[in-house]
């Protein structure tokens, strides 16, 4: 008999516990890959974002505010190209927590130049949003999920700014690359100030400034915040990169959460095959007593033991991967939006084959402890033993 039908023979053994072992590793491979994929999305805008682009806010914290006059200023200093802003609304078109989505205030001319090349809205749309104080700007995905098109009126509750505030909807933008989503609310700033009280009056969140000179960010960001440093409103200025990490870092307890859960997802993968294993060795201790009786070695008894379990591994492996993707975004299709707006087609094929070679790796662990206890057990006490 050849080592490969010894192998294929030994796996057979049992077939309906070789069948549940593998679907529990599918399913540990799709849960693993689930995760990785909310990870992945989160740090997806670290490696979009644009190296001419900086990011202006509060020294303070990111929820304080600074006033609408700093924005000619900063338009002034060199290596500034241009300069746009936007303002927090925290708007949901319900009290569910199932309708929140990102919505904004912005200057929807300038926000067309600083985001020109990511973001495509119809020139006939930008025409009519330029006209409309109250016209709102909306992203594709958020279109779809609501079945908004232009000119429908949308009444949003807000949560920073408390009331009901309705827009009309002029425009639906798509998005080619950069750091921008689909799942956006955008609208005029006009369209609010004009009803806030005086106190709340011209201040924003942010200022995006695109600068001349990717390698002279630094530079331009020392100036803008030197500028500010005496006045009421210090500023902070960064790379769109480093405020990315910087707003991911206030989701590091999530994120760890879900790390930790993906290694535990692993751990249990590495119990359920690991047992399998070892009650195979446990069953098989006369064959194996057999096998190096007939001059096995101690290093192809390890083979045949570790060979098994990377079989188990790769069933596992190519199943979950199999299924992952309609799983996934099935699942996605129905918690993306209140996690953040994660779209469907999130996963990526970098986090198949992650979730593949763990599968690989957890499976070849597996049977290292079973492939020590095949080869300690002396051949005549593992013969007598069972015989």
């Amino acid at each position: 008999m050849t080592f490969g039908r010894l192998v294929w023979r030994d796996l057979l053994r049992n077939p309906l516990r070789l069948s549940l072992t593998v679907l529990a590793g599918a399913v540990g491979v799709v849960a693993f890959i689930f995760l990785r994929t909310v990870v992945d999305f989160f740090y997806s805008g670290v490696a979009t974002a644009q190296a001419d682009r900086l990011l202006t806010r509060s020294k303070v914290s990111m929820t304080s505010t600074l006033p609408m006059s700093y924005l000619p200023r900063i338009s002034l200093v060199p290596g500034v190209s241009d300069v746009t802003f936007y303002g927090f609304f925290g708007g949901r078109q319900s009290e569910s927590q199932q309708d929140f989505f990102g919505s904004a205030f912005v200057d929807i001319p300038s926000f067309l130049r600083v985001f020109g090349e990511e973001v495509v809205v119809p020139p006939r749309q930008v025409d009519a949003l330029n006209r409309d104080p109250c016209g709102a700007l909306i992203g594709k995905n958020l279109a779809q999920r609501y079945g908004w098109k232009p000119g429908d009126p949308v009444t949003l509750k807000g949560t920073v700014y408390p009331g009901d505030w309705t827009f009309t909807v002029r425009g639906i933008y798509d998005v080619r690359g950069g750091s921008m989503d689909a799942d956006s609310f955008l609208f005029g700033f006009r369209c609010i100030n004009e009803k806030l009280p005086k106190d709340r009056k011209n201040r924003v969140s942010a200022f995006m400034l695109r600068v001349e000179d990717p390698s002279r960010s630094t530079a331009v960001a020392a100036a803008v915040d030197t500028m500010f440093t005496n006045s009421p409103y210090p500023t902070r200025t960064e790379s769109e990169r480093t405020a990315t990490l910087g707003f991911i870092s206030m989701l590091s307890s999530i994120l760890t959460a879900v790390n930790v859960v993906s290694l535990v997802i692993l751990l249990i993968l590495l119990l359920v095959i690991g047992n399998t294993l070892a009650m195979g060795v446990r069953e098989r201790t006369r064959d194996l007593a057999t096998l190096r009786a007939m001059g096995f070695k101690r290093g192809r008894v390890v083979t045949l033991v570790l060979v098994e379990s990377v079989a188990i591994g790769l069933l596992s492996a190519a199943l979950g991967v199999l299924l992952a993707p309609s799983l996934v975004n099935g699942f996605l299709s129905v918690v993306g939006p209140q996690m953040g707006g994660i779209p469907q087609d999130a996963l990526r094929e970098g986090t198949l084959l992650l979730g593949a070679l763990a599968a690989l790796l957890v499976a070849l662990l597996a049977g290292a402890i079973p492939a020590i206890q095949a080869i300690r057990l002396p051949v005549a006490e593992g013969l007598r033993k069972v015989a």
